[in-house]
């Protein structure tokens, strides 16, 4: 029995002859995914809803002034009751740009780094 900066060890090694060799593989693992990613689900259908309205008149090409104006025009309100504006408009678009890139990032799994360790055990 000895001791090494504090830490107490106890060798059951009593033949150091009779110790074998063991060859293992190693390598390392990674995985890229947006299923382990934190992911802002939205509250309600009404902000679904929201999103949807903005996506389609967005790709319909209309700019953010002309949205916040056809919104206004529908008679729906922000999130917290208040009518629509352009800067508002193209915040929610980034917000739903951004969502959308997480939730449709490919999943990447690789293997690297491989490597063969020969390990002597007793």
């Amino acid at each position: 029995m000895g001791s090494v900066g504090g830490i107490c060890f106890h060798s059951t090694v009593t033949d150091l002859t009779k110790t074998t060799k063991t060859l293992f593989l190693t390598f390392t693992y990674r995985i890229k995914t947006n299923e382990f990613g934190y992911t802002k689900e939205l509250t309600d259908n009404s902000h679904q809803k929201l999103h949807d309205i903005i996506f389609k008149l967005k790709h319909s090409g209309l700019g953010y002034r002309r949205i916040s104006k056809r919104l206004n025009d529908m008679g729906i309100k922000s999130v917290t009751g208040k009518t629509f504006y352009p800067s508002l408009v193209s915040n929610m678009w980034r917000t739903i740009k951004r969502r959308e890139e997480k939730l449709n990032r490919e999943i990447i799994s690789e293997y690297t780094d491989f490597d063969i360790v020969l390990v002597e055990r007793g």
